[in-house]
Order: structure tokens, then sequence, then C-alpha cells
């Protein structure tokens, strides 16, 4: 699961890209590309408002039952009409797109090459 956060109206509220969430896109978008398709306008610019407004509402209550489960004491996530006046396009957009694309750099750990004779045998076949 993906996660993220937003401040509105001076809160933070986490944002969460669970599994309820990605199904009910899924079913609005039928594909990833299709979320990100609808939160850049792709079509009407009225449309992104719409979408935008839908996506935050589903990641808020599930950044909040996260909390909620996980013990924490989460303030309950803004109303529409709360959402509507304080909301900036822009800050939205990006919020939701950092959150469900997540962190991108990944760190791989690799184990050190053995100092052993499998090792040795293999160091003098390549010299060979």
């Amino acid at each position: 699961m993906r996660n993220g956060t937003i401040t509105l109206a001076g809160k933070e509220y986490p944002l969460r890209f669970s599994l309820r969430v990605l199904n009910a896109c899924k079913e609005r978008y039928g594909t990833l590309d299709g979320i990100f398709q609808a939160l850049q306008g792709a079509a009407d610019g009225m449309d992104v408002i719409e979408e935008c407004l839908w996506l935050l509402e589903n990641m808020l209550d599930a950044g909040w039952r996260y909390d909620r489960i996980n013990g924490k004491n989460p303030t309950q996530p803004p109303d529409m009409d709360m959402l509507l006046d304080v909301l900036d396009l822009a800050e939205v957009q990006a919020a939701l797109v950092t959150a469900i694309a997540g962190d991108s750099v990944r760190t791989v750990e690799a184990d050190p090459p053995k100092n052993g004779a499998a090792a040795s045998a293999a160091a003098a076949a390549d010299q060979s």
C-alpha cells in the first residue's frame, strides 16, 4: 500500500492507496493509467475536479481507517464542504499522484562475494 499526506486548513491528514481504494479505482477507471489520466485532466477540466475529489475522499477515508486499526486516534477526515473551501487543485493532484506512485527509489542490498574455496577457484578460472 502506498501512503502520503495532505495538509488541509493547517491540519495534516494521511492518504492511503489501500486495496479498498485500488479496488474502487479498478471499477471506476479500469487501469492505473486510467487513474492518472483522470487526475491529469485528459478530458474536460471540470471532470478533473470531480475525479480528484472522489479519489481524495477515498484515500482520506483509507488513511483514517488505517490509523484507527493501528491504535491511533485519528482526526475524522474533512467533509466535502470543507474540501471544496480549502482545496487547491494542483496541490491535491500532486498529493494524490505522490501517494499512489509512492517512493520510486528502490534500494537493493547484495551480499559481498564469499572468500571461500569456490570463490578462489572461480577467480583462478577467470584468469586462465
